[in-house]
């Protein structure tokens, strides 16, 4: 029996940084630039193909993809030993244009950043429309305010 192929160093740094931020690879993945699968983020996660037991390491536009998808920093993947993809991460950051706030994140904007992130990431991992979305914002948002105003008036 061939034992299982330890993560390298760089796998270990995406799993720590998805889980951190609270998401499954399947969700991780869309926010790719590429169309890429959960079922392959978790094989480069894991550093080896589960049905063939052969090792997994990402190529370097790969890597880069995914550690600018989780916000990891060109340095903190450098520091894994992977200085070829964050020269590829660090083209990627300076030629991406700013991200245009999701419809309605504005309701989201009397919360805290860690209440704002949450609620984002949640409605990413179901698929939903921009409308869809920005309705749930809104509805979020009144209830915030109505809120508000109840724990003020009996304060």
């Amino acid at each position: 029996m061939t034992a299982t192929p330890t993560p390298p160093p760089e796998a270990a740094l995406l799993r720590l940084a998805r889980e951190a931020a609270g998401l499954s690879p399947e969700v991780a993945a869309s926010r790719m630039a590429g169309k890429f699968s959960g079922s392959r983020w978790r094989q480069i996660e894991a550093g080896y193909r589960r049905d063939t037991n052969t090792a997994v390491v990402a190529k370097p536009p790969t890597l880069a993809q995914m550690a600018h998808a989780l916000g990891i920093t060109p340095e903190r993947l450098e520091a894994t030993g992977r200085g070829d993809a964050a020269v590829i991460l660090r083209e990627i950051e300076a030629t991406s244009a700013p991200q245009p706030a999701p419809p309605g994140a504005a309701a989201l904007t009397g919360l805290e950043d860690w209440q704002q992130k949450a609620i984002l990431n949640v409605l990413d991992a179901q698929p939903r429309t921009d409308k869809e979305k920005a309705l749930l914002l809104h509805t979020l948002a009144e209830q915030i305010e109505l809120q508000a105003r109840n724990e003020n008036a009996s304060g």
